[in-house]
């Protein structure tokens, strides 16, 4: 049986996790992110590259994948306001986390790797990943947004 904050725990092993991580991530060249998103500053583009180390930067060399995984991010940070209320690591914690959760949902069978998933026009398939980060977002992004204060303070 599951223990009412078996989830919280969860994040706080993640944290642990990112900080070692984010280390590496404040160093990192973000010229490539900053191409193909000149309208992003310096702090969303951390943030999509925690996303990145979060979902494991190996799988997001795929171009499907990455395709996606940046949809989601766009998609997330600008259905959010941009969560101008989170500072630089809280943000960075919260799209590391995303990607985690997210990241290994898009190589799932029925993937964005699958033929099913091809077949379907652009529109069916940006309908078919937004309903995967609907219910991410319901389940565990705000539920990470209601932890943040107790994890960073």
């Amino acid at each position: 049986m599951k223990t009412p904050f078996q989830e919280f725990l969860r994040y706080k092993e993640w944290k642990e996790r990112f900080l070692k991580d984010y280390e590496t991530i404040k160093s990192k060249d973000l010229s490539s992110q900053r191409k193909l998103y000149p309208e992003l500053d310096e702090r969303s583009l951390k943030a999509l590259t925690c996303m990145y180390v979060g979902g494991y930067e190996k799988r997001l060399e795929d171009e499907d994948v990455r395709f996606w995984t940046n949809w989601a991010f766009l998609k997330t940070y600008k259905t959010f306001g941009g969560l101008s209320h989170l500072n630089e690591m809280e943000l960075c914690f919260l799209f590391y986390s995303l990607g985690k959760i997210f990241v290994p949902l898009l190589l799932h069978e029925k993937g964005v790797k699958s033929e099913s998933f091809k077949a379907l026009s652009q529109e069916e398939q940006e309908r078919a990943v937004s309903d995967v980060l609907d219910t991410v977002w319901e389940n565990h992004f705000i539920r990470i947004l209601q932890v943040l204060p107790s994890l960073f303070e």
